[in-house]
């Protein structure tokens, strides 16, 4: 994914289609990613934000907060 601010990017897409989502089918919480997809995946940072998503079970919005420490503390 490039890592950085590609990863950035990614997970401000991904938290503007959850909320799309959500939205949609009227829901009371926001909804995560690891409902709605059966596979999550990537390499190098883009690992990082499949743990994060997958693993964790973050939404799109907490893994994006968790992944802008991370980077700080990596780079």
């Amino acid at each position: 994914d490039g890592g950085g601010i590609r990863g950035v990017s990614q997970l401000i897409i991904l938290d503007e289609i959850m909320k799309r989502l959500k939205q949609r089918e009227n829901l009371d919480e926001m909804p995560k990613p690891c409902d709605y997809f059966h596979l999550i995946g990537g390499s190098g940072t883009g690992g990082i934000i499949a743990l994060l998503l997958g693993r964790l079970k973050l939404t799109a919005e907490d893994a994006l907060k968790e992944y802008i420490v991370l980077l700080e503390q990596i780079f």
